[in-house]
Formats: structure tokens, sequence, C-alpha cells
């Protein structure tokens, strides 16, 4: 559910998450995710509020990356926005760019993100990505202790995408699934297939099957949240946006459930925050 969450995102964003005049933009601060699977982009909109956009991964590396002079910068006017006077990167891909880029921890960017669109100082903050799953435990609005996960694919969006995808079944079909879910007891995300394989065999519906992926999912991040006790777990990420995970989670665990609009935006909307941070302090 998203009750309680602050309202920042404009009324004017175009499919898959495009502004479609970003040039009349004043926008001065940026912040960058480099996903896995997709890099994300928020920028700061006048009079207030947030633009967003999100590219393949594979796509903005080739097609919006130039390299000059021995340096990497970004082709801004390609992606019909002005120049940041701000920009900060966190993800995936930031360790190839840091020297580029200025960033910061997925941590710190999560955090930051959620903190601004939940306005709580108390809770726990649950972002599955394609990649990997981090749990942090947010008390007296820091960070007060953290886990990940990122030596298993099993649980991320990409596994969620390669099981929906053996199934023959659309995403948005898949993520609506979790009514008598079928026992999925592998939890090796190489080996998963064969276990599917196994149901189908004994000809359970693929529904089903597909319910107990998405019950195996939200299982492997409840044994991560609740290392913490607290009433509001803060839900983003990709795998947010899977209807039956955010069921199965708000069933299973003793919490309330919290996801914000467009939820794999949070660690670039973090960065954002951030680089006004930046662009504050080296201000005059």
């Amino acid at each position: 559910m998203s009750c309680g969450l602050r309202r920042i995102w404009g009324e004017d964003q175009g499919p898959g998450g495009s502004d479609p005049s970003p040039r009349t933009s004043q926008s001065s601060t940026y912040g960058l995710d480099f996903g896995s699977r997709a890099v994300k982009l928020v920028y700061a909109r006048a009079p207030g509020g947030w633009g967003r956009r999100q590219l393949d991964s594979i796509s903005f590396y080739r097609d919006y990356l130039v390299r000059f002079e021995g340096e990497v910068r970004i082709d801004w006017g390609r992606l019909g926005l002005a120049p940041p006077e701000a920009l900060v990167a966190t993800g995936y891909g930031k360790n190839l760019l840091k020297a580029h880029f200025p960033t910061i921890t997925e941590i710190r960017a999560h955090f930051l993100g959620a903190r601004f669109v939940t306005g709580l100082d108390h809770f726990i903050l649950l972002e599955m990505g394609g990649q990997d799953t981090k749990v942090l435990y947010i008390r007296e609005g820091r960070v007060f202790d953290f886990l990940t996960n990122d030596r298993c694919a099993a649980g991320t969006g990409r596994y969620l995408e390669n099981m929906a995808r053996f199934l023959q079944m659309p995403l948005t079909d898949f993520a609506g699934c979790w009514q008598d879910p079928a026992d999925i007891s592998q939890t090796c995300a190489i080996f998963g297939e064969t276990e599917l394989v196994g149901h189908l065999l004994e000809g359970l519906d693929p529904a089903r099957i597909a319910a107990g992926v998405n019950a195996s999912v939200a299982r492997r991040a409840l044994a991560m949240v609740c290392r913490y006790r607290c009433p509001t777990l803060v839900f983003v990420g990709g795998v947010a946006k899977n209807r039956a995970v955010v069921k199965l989670l708000g069933d299973q665990g003793d919490f309330q459930v919290r996801v914000p609009p467009y939820p794999q935006f949070n660690g670039a909307l973090g960065c954002a925050l951030e680089a006004g941070r930046v662009l504050v302090r080296e201000r005059p």
C-alpha cells in the first residue's frame, strides 16, 4: 500500500517515465542510479517536484556516454536536458564511473530517497533490485544497521523475470499470482527451473507455480527483515512493483508495507537530494 507517502512526482510524465518537454525544465540537480538492468535518472523540476527517466543500461552506456580527452561524459543534449549544476550517482555501475562522476553508496542513496518520500524517522527499508537485496533499519532518522544479499540471484528482479519468461507469462500477470502457491523449495536461481519443470510435469497450474515463486521471494526477504522490530516496512526497488510479493510480505510480516510511487527510482532520488546538498555547500 502507498498511504502516508509524500507526493513528489509531477503529473506530466510521459510513458516510461519520460518528460514530454524536458528542455523547458530549470533542472540544476540530477541523481543517477546505474542499475544492472536499467539506468534511472531523477532531476529537480521548477517550480518544484521531480522528473524521472529510465533507460536500458546497455543502451545508456552505448548511446549517451561520450568520451572526450580521456573523460567520460553524458550527452545531455541527446537526453533533452540541460547539463546539471550538480550530479551524484550510485548503483551497479558506479565503481566503473566514480573517476568521472561523484558517487555515494547505494545504502545512503536509498536511505535519503525513502526518508524524503515517507517523512519517517523509524522504519525498515527493503530494497529489492535487479541483482541484489538490501535491508536497512532506520532509527532516529539515521541508518542504524543494514544487511545485504548480493551473492545469490534468487529473490531478485532478474530471477523473477527469468521465471516469468520460463513459464511464458507476461511479467504483469506473473506479479499478480499469490493464491494457492505451489511449494518451491529450491533456493538457487540456477537450478530453480528444474523444480518448475517438475511441477509442470505434475500438471500444476502455471499460476500456482508463479505464486510459489513469488512466495519464495517474499520468504527470502522476510528472513532478512525479521531481524528488526518495527511497525513500518518501506519497500522500494523494481521488485516492489510485484503486487504478489507486496501482498505476501504484508500478510506474513508483523508490519505495514508502504510502497512509494515509482519505487524503482528511489536510489536515483536519493542521489538527486545529495546533489542538492552538494550544490548548497559549493555556493558562496
